[in-house]
């Protein structure tokens, strides 16, 4: 094997890796991929979203099959173009939001790697040029042993991991995100240094433009000067510096922190029930929660975050 044709069969080996990856990532967390997936319905204006957001679960596993084809040269002549069509289809993906301006985590990876759709389009333009070297330079190299039996095995596979980690959590995609049991995977508040996978926070979700959410600011700042109970933060889904949120702390003068976190996981944690939303997290996990007609008193509040 020349110098040229080792450089086009490391390319082919790479996406291999990258579309595996990401294929697993979709799979591991579906209910999160499920969400992520929303915003690109929207920005393609199809009616049925929350149906094309389950067909596109499907996507997970296809990614697998596709990524263990490249990584054995299995059938490379159908590889190849799928794997091509689909980067392309994914730069149009995000060209489109970059030029709406849209700001959410982009990409094959979604939540695992922070990034705009600008940056998401770039790494998609390089990863097409890889497939296209590794298409053109890999010609007539065989596939490996058992190369269909590994991909049809590694399919089937992903597709049971998959809806193993998917139909237990499924009435998440019904009743919103924030749930008793629930573990707030994938939230990654900007402007609060908090972990939420450790210890225990009281968190409301709330938007500085609710007449409910600026009603509920003296209660909570009263909870912020009472003892033994846990930290008490907000996630909003506007940006730090944005006028209405920077307005409504000079105004309100909140005691609490408040962290901006992405409008799809403002939307999956609000979806169907509006806000303000009040829950009690323990390490990540929702023990609680709280509708906006239903905010406890100080009594309850404490009985219900004490130690188990």
């Amino acid at each position: 094997m020349d110098g040229l044709r080792k450089a086009a069969r490391i390319s082919q080996v790479i996406m291999g890796l990258v579309f595996l990856v990401s294929g697993l990532v979709k799979i591991w967390e579906p209910v999160l991929f499920y969400w992520e997936t929303i915003p690109y319905t929207q920005l393609l204006k199809i009616g049925n979203w929350q149906l094309v957001a389950r067909l596109a679960l499907l996507l997970g596993p296809f990614e697998c099959g596709l990524g263990l084809a490249l990584l054995a040269n299995w059938r490379p002549r159908l590889a190849f173009p799928i794997s091509v069509v689909l980067i392309i289809y994914f730069i149009g993906l995000m060209v489109a939001a970059w030029k709406i301006g849209a700001t959410e985590n982009c990409g094959c990876f979604g939540s695992l790697v922070d990034r705009s759709p600008g940056e998401a389009a770039v790494e998609d333009v390089i990863m097409l040029a890889l497939l296209l070297f590794g298409w053109w330079g890999v010609r007539g190299l065989p596939s490996w042993n058992f190369a269909g039996r590994l991909v049809l095995v590694g399919t089937l596979v992903t597709v049971s991991v998959g809806a193993a980690r998917f139909f237990p959590e499924a009435a998440r995609l019904e009743k919103s995100d924030l749930q008793p049991g629930v573990k707030l995977t994938g939230l990654n508040p900007v402007g609060l240094e908090v972990e939420m996978m450790k210890g225990e926070y009281l968190v409301e979700l709330m938007s500085p433009k609710c007449g409910h959410c600026i009603e509920s600011v003296p209660k909570l700042n009263s909870w912020v000067a009472m003892e033994g109970l846990p930290t008490v933060i907000a996630l909003n889904n506007f940006p730090q510096d944005a006028p209405v949120l920077v307005d409504f702390k000079k105004r309100l003068q909140p005691r609490f922190g408040i962290g901006t976190i992405s409008k799809t996981d403002f939307f999956r944690l609000t979806w169907k029930h509006g806000y303000p939303r009040l829950a009690f997290v323990r390490d990540g996990v929702v023990q609680k929660v709280w509708e906006r007609d239903e905010f406890p008193d100080y009594e309850e509040l404490k009985e219900a975050t004490a130690s188990p």
